[in-house]
């Protein structure tokens, strides 16, 4: 359980950088057409995190690891990571880019994309934490299940 929440807190903080340097680059400002392209890019390293979180406790394990094992380590995590990613989130939103929600709506209804109303109900911290808390877990049990199949350790 202690590499569980080891690479749990691990995921959050790389999470948290991402959205740093994001921030840094301007993808919440001057280049925020170039945003959602970029912020898609995050796939690899998470998926490199699950990756490394499931080898790291297979081969931590003595007795057999089966395919469920995997599953069971990419709900845990994942839920730990949704957990974890909500004050980060709002540490974010509210010290880092206070006007993230604002220049994202404009954003968004500048470029006819959305309505006011739709990007409204769309960019705001509780849309954004709901999606932070649950989508990690989908995601989680998804990549370790497709992953798991290949980490299988068999009875000795």
């Amino acid at each position: 359980m202690l590499t569980t929440i080891r690479f749990s807190i691990m995921f959050s903080l790389v999470s948290f950088a991402w959205l740093l340097i994001e921030f840094l680059l301007g993808l919440h400002g001057e280049h925020i057409d170039q945003f959602l392209w970029f912020d898609s890019l995050f796939f690899i390293p998470a998926v490199a995190m699950m990756v490394w979180a499931l080898r790291y406790r297979r081969a931590e394990m003595r007795e057999a690891w089966t395919y469920w094992e995997g599953i069971k380590l990419g709900a845990i995590m994942g839920a730990m990571i949704g957990i974890l990613s909500i004050p980060s989130l709002y540490l974010f939103f509210t010290y880092v880019n206070p006007s993230f929600f604002e220049d994202f709506i404009a954003f968004s209804v500048g470029a006819g994309q959305a309505t006011l109303e739709e990007a409204t109900d769309y960019f705001n911290f509780r849309s954004y934490a709901m999606q932070s808390a649950f989508f990690p877990l989908v995601a989680g049990v998804v990549t370790n299940a497709l992953v798991g199949f290949l980490y299988r350790k068999p009875i000795a």
